[in-house]
C-alpha cells in the first residue's frame, strides 16, 4: 500500500503506563540502549511512543516511506486511539488562529508542527484501518490545515494505485469539496486549490497526470447534471476556479495589472518569495511596496523562522527586503507570545551540525542558529537575548542587534569537530567557582542540537563514567562544584532535535533518558512556538499554569488545545 507510484496514468506527448514489573522494565531499558555517533550512551526510545514521536518531528519533514508511517500509526493507535488521532491533526496544524467552516474562530492561536505530507499519509492510514474515524474527523483535519489536503489525498491515491484500484472514496471526498464550494465561508479557498485541467499531452510526470485526473474528476462531479460536451464542462470549470477571490493578486499578476495588487491579500510565503525575487523591481513596484511594508509592524507569515533566514545571504539586500524579513519574524514571535523563563538557550556548533537538516536545504547549524535567535527573543527574563554555544568548549554570547536580520548577520561562530555537551556544565562549574550566587544561574537549558554528543568519559570533570548518560554526568559536575541538591534536582534539560544524516542515520532519533525522567523534555521540528507547552507562564498571564513535570505531560499539553479537543472517536 503506497509503496510505489505508477510510472504514468495515461500516455502523454490515555496516558501510557510502563510496566510495574522491575524485570520487564530493566529488560526494556537495556534493549533500548544505543550510542550517539560519538559513542555517548543514549536510548532508542524514552519508553513512551507518544514522547518518542513528538520528539522526532524534525525527522518527518522529508516524506517517509508509507511502511514507516504505518508502523508509527499502529504503535500510537494501540496505546490510545483518541490521542493518536489528535496527534495526526497536531502534525498538520498550522500555527495560527483557526477558522472553522461556520466562520467562527478559536479564541487563541493554535500551535502545531505544520508537517503536511506526514499528516496526510497518517490520515490515509486512518481511512484504510478505521474508516469511520476518518469521516468523523476529516472536516476538522481540513480546518487545521488546508482544503488542498484532501485534493492531495486523491492525487496520492491515483499516483500509487491507478484509476482502477483507488482505495479512497473519491465520491465522498468530492461531496465535501462540493459542499465547501457552496459554503460562503470556504468557497474562495476551495476554488483556490482546485487543480487545473490541462491537455494530457502536457502532462509528462505521474504527478502532473494525477493532478489532471483529479481535476477532470472534480469537473465531472461539478457538472454531472448537465448533458454537455466535455469541452464545455472544462470551460465552465476554469471559469469557476477563476472566480475565486482568495487568489485575486495572482490573477492580477497574470493579467499584468501590477499596480492594482493589494499586498495585504498575499499570504506569507508568497510575499516572502515575491520580495526576495526581482518581481517588484521588474514591474515598477518597489516604491509602492517599500511604503507599504514600512508601515507594517508585522507581516503575514505562517512558515518557519529558518525559512526567513534563508532569505539572508551574502548578496546585498534592499531595505524593503530586510524590513519584510523583520516584519514576518515579528509575526512569528506574536503567534507564540512572550514567555517568562529562567532557562537559557544552548546551541550545538560542532562539525556534524554542518550537515543538511532532514527535509530542508539548510544545515542543522543554520536551523539551530535561527531558532536560538528566536528563543532568545521569545523567552523573557534575565537570560533573554543570550545563549551558550558549545562544541569543544562552551561560550556565553549575547544576541546583537535590534531585529532578526541584525542578529543573524552579526552572529560569530566558534566550532570544532567535538560535541562536548558537558562543556556547558563546565561553564556553570567555572562560573560557580567565582562565587556567583546559585540564585543567579539559569534553572535549565534549552539545547538545540543534532544530539550526537561526546561520551562523558572524554571529560575529566565527569569522572570515570564510562557507562553513564550526559544528563547524569552533567548533574554530577554541578553537584561536585557546589551546586545544591535542590538546584540540581530541579534543573531542566530541554532537548530540541535538529536531525541530519552526518552519521548516516535517517530518522533514528535518540534520547538522553528512559522512562519519563522528571525535568527532561524532548522537542523537535521547526516551529519554535510549541515551546510554550512546556513554559506555559505567559508574560502577562493573570493565572500562570503549572508547568509540566516530564516529557509526556508536555505532549498532553500540546494535545490539550481548543481545536484538538474537538477530535471524535
Amino acid at each position: 500500500m503506497f509503496n510505489s507510484k505508477k510510472k504514468q496514468l495515461f500516455e502523454s506527448g490515555s496516558k501510557t503506563k510502563t510496566s510495574e514489573n522491575a524485570f520487564i522494565n530493566h529488560g526494556l531499558k537495556k534493549s533500548a540502549e544505543t550510542r550517539s555517533g560519538n559513542d555517548a550512551p543514549k536510548y532508542s526510545t524514552t519508553g513512551n511512543p507518544f514522547v518518542d514521536q513528538f520528539g522526532s518531528l524534525g525527522s518527518y519533514k522529508a516524506p517517509r516511506e508509507y511502511i514507516e508511517i504505518e508502523r508509527d500509526c499502529i504503535t500510537l493507535y494501540a496505546k490510545d486511539p483518541l490521542l493518536s488521532i489528535m496527534f495526526i491533526l497536531y502534525l498538520r496544524l498550522i500555527t495560527r488562529v483557526v477558522t472553522f467552516f461556520d466562520g467562527k474562530k478559536t479564541e487563541t492561536t493554535q500551535k502545531g508542527a505544520g508537517l503536511r505530507y506526514e499528516s496526510i499519509m497518517r490520515m490515509m492510514w486512518l481511512y484504510l484501518n478505521h474508516e469511520d474515524l476518518f469521516w468523523r474527523n476529516i472536516k476538522l483535519f481540513i480546518t487545521v490545515g488546508s482544503w488542498k489536503d484532501i485534493i492531495t489525498m486523491l492525487q496520492i491515491d491515483v499516483m500509487y494505485h491507478g484509476w482502477d484500484d483507488k482505495v479512497i472514496s473519491w465520491r465522498k471526498i468530492s461531496d465535501i469539496i462540493l459542499a465547501g464550494l457552496e459554503n460562503p465561508n470556504t468557497t474562495n479557498l476551495v476554488k483556490k486549490y482546485l487543480p487545473q485541467i490541462k491537455a494530457n499531452s502536457k502532462c509528462h510526470t505521474v504527478e502532473s497526470q494525477a493532478d489532471n485526473v483529479v481535476a477532470k474528476y472534480l469537473c465531472s462531479r461539478l457538472f454531472e447534471d448537465r448533458r454537455l460536451k466535455s469541452e464545455k464542462y472544462y470551460a465552465d470549470y476554469r471559469k469557476l476556479k477563476a472566480s475565486g477571490k482568495a487568489h485575486v493578486w495572482q490573477q492580477l499578476i497574470s493579467q499584468g495589472r501590477f499596480l492594482e495588487i493589494n499586498f495585504d491579500t498575499i499570504h506569507g510565503r508568497a510575499l516572502a518569495q515575491l520580495v526576495s525575487s526581482k518581481f517588484l523591481k521588474n514591474n515598477g513596484l518597489e516604491s509602492k511596496y517599500e511604503a507599504w511594508i514600512a508601515k507594517k509592524p508585522v507581516a503575514k507569515f505562517t512558515g518557519y523562522v529558518y525559512e526567513l533566514a534563508q532569505k539572508i545571504d551574502s548578496r546585498s539586500l534592499k531595505k524593503y527586503q530586510i524590513d519584510t524579513i523583520n516584519a514576518q519574524y515579528r509575526q512569528l514571535l506574536e503567534h507564540a507570545k512572550g514567555t517568562q523563563s529562567d532557562i537559557i538557550v544552548v546551541k550545538d556548533t560542532s562539525g556534524s551540525m554542518d550537515s543538511t537538516a532532514i527535509g530542508t536545504n539548510m544545515s542543522s547549524y543554520h536551523v539551530a542558529k535561527s531558532l536560538s535567535i528566536y528563543f532568545g527573543n521569545l523567552l523573557q527574563g534575565v537570560f533573554a537575548n543570550h545563549y551558550i554555544d558549545f562544541s569543544s568548549n562552551a561560550i556565553l554570547r549575547a544576541i546583537i542587534g535590534n531585529n532578526f536580520y541584525e542578529a543573524w548577520v552579526s552572529e560569530h561562530r566558534t566550532h570544532s569537530a567535538n560535541t562536548n555537551f558537558l562543556s556547558v556544565a563546565e561553564l556553570f562549574a567555572n562560573t560557580k567557582n567565582t562565587e556567583v550566587p546559585e540564585s543567579d544561574f539559569p534553572k535549565g537549558i534549552l539545547c538545540i542540537s543534532d544530539g550526537e554528543f561526546d561520551n562523558p568519559r572524554n571529560n575529566g570533570l565527569a569522572g570515570k563514567m564510562f557507562e553513564t548518560t550526559n544528563i547524569v554526568a552533567f548533574k554530577n559536575i554541578l553537584l561536585n562544584h557546589g551546586f545544591s541538591k535542590e538546584f540540581v534536582d530541579n534543573f531542566k534539560f530541554i532537548f530540541w532535535d535538529i536531525r541530519n544524516t552526518f552519521y548516516n542515520y535517517k530518522d533514528e532519533v535518540k534520547f538522553e533518558s528512559y522512562n519519563l525522567e522528571k525535568n527532561v523534555f524532548y522537542f523537535s521540528g521547526f516551529d519554535g512556538s510549541v515551546i510554550s507547552f512546556l513554559l506555559q507562564e505567559e508574560v502577562k498571564a493573570e493565572k500562570p499554569k503549572a508547568q509540566p513535570k516530564d516529557a509526556y505531560e508536555v505532549f498532553l499539553a500540546a494535545m490539550n488545545q481548543e481545536v484538538l479537543r474537538l477530535v471524535e472517536i
